[in-house]
């Protein structure tokens, strides 16, 4: 045993002398005379809790020890000396100290009363004596201690509800199959000796030192004088516990994966570009997601990774191109990657067209015509979008942002016709949008109205902001003394809807002359 754990049993001790728990305290001050034969405190505390146990004689040991490792310590001398004063002396000892008269100086009849006294002495000692000095055990003298013992659905109760012989009971002892009830687990379980007090005990516990499910509980009560009584002794039978039904594991099957770290999946439902950025054990792609330029450059976007079955991927997307796997085989999101070639159908050759081509399916035809917006040599693709005539007649806005692309053979065939060119710069996004780097049709203090007639309803321009492209507006009418006077809003208006809704410009006039009601 280590020094530490010595200090801590003899911490312990005195700990458990103070609270007044003499019999724990006597336990584990033993444990430590036993572990250190040399230590003279442990055996100073182990007399003193004996002494208060009324245990003199092992009290008078325990100094003696204490003694011969410190002969010189006054604490150890007086503690001796007063154990030694309750030790009762035999009954020898305290006739010794009786002075008797010589026989030759009692008279004869007196001799013979004194001996006659004497008998009788001895005989009422010896019927008076044995009973005081050595009283009977009290497991023997004690009245009945009821203890009883339950079993529940999954606790087994040992329940303490008091009785006569209790005040001298000083612990309970509870074995189960002949086994400690320390055996069960490393915290403590007991039953206090006052009343009322229960101890439980969860039966999952009790089915390892079972037999059969078969328990037998004892419970012993140890008194204050050392002697034992069992109180109790009952056998059990525990709850069968019913096997639960083996479940197979499903048997993992590897699946042979179609596509590989670094190929371009491509959905053509959606035009949706993932990357396959790592393969999993247990057959599933980690997948990132991707937008393709008008350059032809992927970027992965941030936050959008995920893991999915091969199976699932296979089925719905098909590989459209690959991506070199960079050196420590992470794809940064934000960074753009070029990729390889993944057919030779057209090698060699140049393509048709360029950015900013307007094609068709027939030389003449508007009905339906792409822009051209970018060439991927490495996967041979354009990246095209529809494109429209604004209210005015001029090439053109997209729908929006998004291109689709298709391959060069194919997109060549299908349009084979080139109607217009325009420049990229000058396309706008979406019919609502106004003509890029045309300038606006109205100016400050134009007045516009639907059509040429004397009531249509006429607005003001007060402004114009090219950044939004819209035009501020307001109410504008006759007054009754000749002049022209507004609501006082600034209606914010789409310059190519008020173009569009007020095509016809009556008059110009100074805003700071118009009149606000």
């Amino acid at each position: 045993m280590m020094d530490e754990d010595i200090q801590i049993l003899y911490k312990n001790g005195i700990e458990a002398y103070r609270r007044g728990e003499l019999q724990k305290a006597s336990d584990l001050l033993m444990q430590v005379v036993e572990a250190s034969e040399e230590d003279h405190r442990a055996w100073n505390a182990l007399g003193v809790v004996f002494t208060r146990m009324k245990k003199y004689e092992d009290a008078d040991v325990c100094f003696e020890n204490a003694l011969t490792l410190d002969p010189s310590n006054e604490v150890y001398m007086r503690n001796r000396e007063k154990n030694q004063g309750h030790m009762k002396k035999s009954v020898k000892d305290q006739l010794s100290t009786v002075h008797l008269p010589q026989l030759s100086e009692i008279p004869v009849l007196y001799r013979v009363i004194g001996i006659v006294g004497i008998i009788a002495l001895i005989v009422i000692l010896a019927l008076v004596l044995p009973p005081v000095l050595n009283p009977p055990p009290q497991a023997l003298s004690s009245g009945e201690i009821p203890v009883n013992i339950d079993i529940t659905d999954d606790l087994v109760i040992i329940n303490n509800p008091g009785g006569p012989g209790l005040e001298k009971v000083q612990k309970f002892e509870i074995t189960v199959n002949n086994q400690s009830m320390d055996s069960l687990g490393p915290a403590p379980r007991i039953l206090n000796p006052y009343p009322p007090s229960t101890l439980a005990i969860p039966i999952d516990d009790l089915y390892p030192v079972s037999d059969n499910n078969i328990v037998t509980f004892r419970v012993t009560a140890l008194f204050q004088d050392e002697s034992s009584r069992e109180v109790l002794t009952k056998t059990l039978t525990l709850p069968v516990i019913e096997e639960e039904p083996v479940i197979e594991e499903p048997v993992f099957i590897p699946h042979d994966p179609l596509f590989k770290t670094g190929d371009v999946l491509l959905r053509k439902e959606n035009g949706t570009y993932l990357l396959i950025s790592e393969l999993l054990p247990d057959n599933q792609y980690r997948i990132l997601e991707l937008i393709r330029r008008n350059d032809g450059y992927f970027v992965v976007q941030p936050g959008l990774a995920r893991n999915g079955s091969m199976q699932e991927y296979e089925s719905q997307y098909q590989k459209t191109a690959e991506l070199p796997v960079p050196a420590d085989s992470v794809f940064k999101p934000g960074t753009p990657y070029q990729a390889r070639s993944t057919t030779t159908s057209s090698a060699g050759k140049n393509p048709l067209y360029v950015p900013g081509d307007l094609i068709s399916r027939s030389s003449g035809s508007t009905q339906e015509v792409l822009v051209v917006l970018g060439y991927d040599p490495a996967t041979d693709e354009y990246a095209t979008d529809t494109i429209s005539r604004y209210y005015t007649g001029e090439w053109g806005y997209r729908p929006d942002t998004t291109a689709e692309w298709m391959t060069r053979a194919d997109l060549e065939r299908t349009y084979p016709a080139r109607v217009n060119r325009i420049a990229l710069s000058q396309i706008g996004i979406g019919a609502d949008s106004s003509p890029p780097g045309t300038e606006p049709k109205y100016r400050e203090g134009d007045i516009v109205a639907r059509d040429r007639g004397a009531d249509a309803a006429q607005l003001l321009i007060l402004s114009y902001d090219p950044k939004t492209g819209e035009y501020g507006t307001d109410i504008i009418r006759r007054s009754y003394d000749g002049g022209w006077d507004r609501d006082g809003k600034n209606t914010p208006v789409l310059r190519s809807t008020l173009e569009r809704e007020y095509p016809y410009k009556a008059r110009n006039v100074d805003v700071s002359l118009v009149k606000i009601r």
